[in-house]
C-alpha cells in the first residue's frame, strides 16, 4: 500500500462533542499501524486541547460566530448564508494543494451544501466518507421543510464511498432511510470518553453504594424538546425525596421559555430542589458535575433517532444511567445493565427507573457492569472499524507493508 495516502478528518465544530469525538478517534488512529496517516481540518478557534502532537490539525475554516453575537435574527441568518461557502471554498482550495491525500472523512455537513462539496471531493478522485450521528436532524433547520432536508441529506449520503454510524439500531434506520441502493454502511461504535486532567473530578469519586444514598439525578446536554426534560420535570414531581441538576444550553428557546422555566419555578416553590445551570458547561466542570451525582438521566423523546455522547460521559464516570428505551440508546443496555431503560415520554417510567436503581431493584453488581461496559467500549475498538472501512474505497488507503 502506498505511504502516501492520508486521511483528512473534516470537524469545523472548534469545542463540544464533535470536536472531541474526532480528537479521541483520531488520536486511537494515529496509534494504528493500518492507516497512512490521520490529519485534521477544522477551525482557526480550535479549542487548545483539541490540537495535538499526534496528528497534524489545520486550523484553516474561518470561525462560526455565535448566536448571541447578533441583535437580529435577520444578522444571524445573513452571517450563515456566507460562512459556510466560505469554509467549503477555503476547504476546497487546501484540498487541491494535497494531493496526497486520498480521503477525507466528514463529521459534519449542512444539508443544503453538502451534496456539492461531496461532488466536488469525489471529483478530484478522492473518497468522501461521512459520520452520520443523527439518522435525521435533532431540530430541523427554521423554514424549510423537513421533507426537503430530508431529501437532501439522503442525496448527499448517496454520494459517499462509505457512511458511519454508532450504532446498530442506526444502522438500520439509516439503511431505510436511505433506501436501496445505498453506500456501504459501517457501523463503528463510540468510545467512553477518556477523563484528562482538565476534566478529573478533585479527589477520589465517592463509592457507587454512597452516591446512590445521595438521590441527586443529573440532566446534561443541549436543552431540546426532543431530549424529554419535560417528561423529567412531570417525573419529580413525584420524587420529592430526590434532587435534580440540568445542566446545558437551551438550543429551543420557545420551548426553554415557555414549558421548562415554568415548571421548574413551580417546583422550585413547591420545595423541590432543582439546580438550573442554562449554559454551555466547559470542560473543567464534567468531573464535578458527573462525580456528585448519583444517576444520568436521559428521557429522550421518540423523536430521537441517534446514539447519545453523554451516556460515554457517563460510564467514563461510572454514572449510572437511566435512559428512553429509543434510538441507539437501547443497544448498550442489551449489552451490559448500567442502570435502566423506560417508556419514552413516560413520566411513570422514569419515576419507577430511579426508585428501582437508588432502592437496588435492578439486582446485579452495578459497578462491575459499569466497569466492563466503559472497557468495551473503547476507541482503540472505534478506530479498527474505521480503519477497515477506509480500505473499501477507491484506491488502497494504508501505511505500506
Amino acid at each position: 500500500m502506498k505511504t502516501m495516502d492520508r486521511i483528512c478528518m473534516y470537524t469545523p465544530t472548534a469545542s463540544g462533542g464533535h470536536a472531541r469525538y474526532t480528537h479521541e478517534l483520531l488520536t486511537a488512529l494515529s496509534h494504528r499501524g493500518d492507516v497512512a496517516a490521520v490529519e485534521l481540518v477544522t477551525s482557526e478557534d480550535v479549542d487548545p486541547r483539541f490540537r495535538s502532537d499526534r496528528y497534524p490539525v489545520h486550523p484553516i475554516l474561518p470561525r462560526l460566530a455565535h448566536r448571541r453575537e447578533f441583535r437580529t435574527r435577520l444578522g444571524w441568518a445573513m452571517n450563515r448564508a456566507t460562512h459556510y461557502p466560505r469554509c467549503e471554498r477555503r476547504f476546497l482550495a487546501w484540498l487541491e494543494g494535497r494531493r496526497d491525500i486520498a480521503a477525507v472523512h466528514f463529521q459534519e455537513h449542512q444539508p443544503w451544501r453538502a451534496g456539492r462539496l461531496f461532488r466536488a471531493v469525489r471529483e478530484m478522485g478522492k473518497s468522501v466518507f461521512y459520520t452520520v450521528h443523527n439518522v435525521r436532524p435533532h431540530a430541523y433547520p427554521p423554514f424549510l421543510p423537513k421533507a426537503l432536508v430530508d431529501r437532501w441529506d439522503r442525496s448527499a449520503w448517496k454520494l459517499c464511498t462509505g457512511l458511519f454510524v454508532l450504532s446498530d439500531r442506526l444502522k438500520q434506520d439509516l439503511s431505510r432511510f436511505l433506501g436501496e441502493p445505498h453506500p456501504p454502511i459501517h457501523m463503528a461504535p463510540h468510545g467512553t470518553w477518556q477523563v484528562g486532567e482538565a476534566d478529573a473530578p478533585q479527589g477520589p469519586p465517592a463509592p457507587l453504594d454512597e452516591r446512590l444514598r445521595r438521590k441527586r439525578l443529573l440532566f446534561f446536554g443541549n436543552i431540546r424538546r426532543n431530549k424529554g426534560l419535560d417528561v423529567l420535570l412531570r417525573a419529580i414531581e413525584a420524587l420529592p425525596e430526590y434532587s435534580l441538576t440540568i445542566a446545558g444550553e437551551p438550543r429551543e428557546k420557545e420551548y426553554f421559555a415557555a414549558e421548562i422555566l415554568p415548571a421548574v419555578e413551580r417546583l422550585r416553590g413547591k420545595g423541590f430542589r432543582i439546580d438550573l445551570l442554562d449554559r454551555f458547561i466547559p470542560d473543567d466542570e464534567l468531573g464535578r458535575l458527573f462525580a456528585d451525582h448519583s444517576a444520568l438521566v436521559l428521557p429522550y423523546t421518540s423523536g430521537f433517532t441517534a446514539q447519545s455522547g453523554v451516556l460515554f460521559m457517563a460510564l467514563a464516570y461510572e454514572l449510572p444511567v437511566l435512559a428512553s428505551d429509543v434510538g441507539g440508546l437501547r443497544d448498550l443496555f442489551e449489552k451490559f445493565r448500567v442502570g435502566a431503560t423506560f417508556s419514552p415520554e413516560s413520566a411513570a417510567d422514569v419515576v419507577r427507573s430511579v426508585r428501582d436503581l437508588h432502592e437496588g431493584a435492578l439486582g446485579g453488581d452495578l459497578a462491575a457492569q459499569l466497569r466492563a461496559a466503559k472497557c468495551h467500549y473503547s476507541w482503540d475498538a472505534a478506530a479498527a472499524e474505521t480503519a477497515k472501512a477506509y480500505t473499501l474505497g477507491p484506491g488502497p488507503i494504508g501505511r505500506a507493508a
